[in-house]
């Protein structure tokens, strides 16, 4: 119930922050001082950075993939909130996939197996590098005429560092333990605060280019499916085959739900 909650916060930040970013004029790289805008949009700025203190208590009871499975919520949040805040249309195939993506979280999320007490650094490493790949050539391919959705990309690459965050928060908890100054000197600690960076930075990016409906979809799907694949190698969790169903009803889902 606190994940849910702390999910729940996420969605109507980031809805708040498509809502009111407006006052960023990215032409000419000016602001345009608009007190109302900016106080709704630092409002949820505020709300999309106390959400990760519910993932550290869940983290605390459960493991690094069911706590990023749990994450997959917002994109029923997120519908519903853009619908309401941002006047956005819901189609009813797109209630279809929300359908089969919130079934497919479900069997994730109560699948809960137990985590050996490992932690391998270079599986690390290599899940932290790829989403910054990923992203480089999603910048670069923007520009290009190969009719790839950029909600699909650019969420993508948000979702990935966003779900990243869960696996550096969980390396700090596992090599530091409990919160306190020796994270200051944990390499982990700068990586969490990167991904937290780059996502947020995608995300106003793509809030300027597209529609929420578009953007969302891919976002939460990779903040689960990344972390939760990633942690089979980093945290060595055991696969359960009913969870593998799951994931690729995940994966179904948003590939639909980008295209619907």
């Amino acid at each position: 119930m606190l994940a849910l909650c702390g999910n729940f916060i996420l969605s109507l930040g980031l809805t708040l922050e498509k809502k009111h970013v407006g006052w960023i004029h990215s032409k000419r790289q000016r602001l345009r001082m608009q007190p109302e805008e900016i106080a709704w949009w630092g409002a949820g700025f505020f709300l999309t950075n106390i959400q990760p203190v519910f993932n550290y208590f869940a983290l605390g009871k459960l493991s690094a993939n069911v706590v990023a499975a749990l994450c997959g919520s917002n994109v029923a949040f997120t519908m519903l909130l853009s619908s309401w805040l941002l006047k956005e249309r819901i189609t009813r195939q797109k209630i279809r996939w929300i359908a089969l993506l919130t079934a497919s979280l479900a069997a994730v999320g109560v699948t809960q197996q137990p985590s050996e007490a490992v932690f391998h650094a270079v599986a690390f490493w290599i899940a932290f590098f790829l989403p910054a790949l990923f992203t480089l050539g999603a910048l670069f391919s923007l520009d290009k005429k190969w009719h790839i959705p950029e909600g699909l990309l650019l969420g993508i690459s948000a979702g990935s560092f966003a779900g990243f965050m869960v696996l550096a928060m969980a390396a700090l908890k596992m090599t530091e333990g409990a919160f306190s100054l020796h994270w200051l000197a944990s390499p982990y600690f700068y990586v969490y605060f990167f991904c937290g960076i780059a996502s947020f930075l995608v995300s106003q990016f793509a809030f300027r280019r597209g529609k929420m409906n578009t953007f969302a979809p891919s976002y939460y799907g990779l903040a689960v499916l990344y972390p939760a694949i990633a942690a089979y190698f980093v945290s060595g969790i055991a696969v359960v085959p009913f969870q593998l169903v799951g994931f690729a009803g995940i994966a179904v889902s948003i590939v639909f739900l980008e295209f619907s």
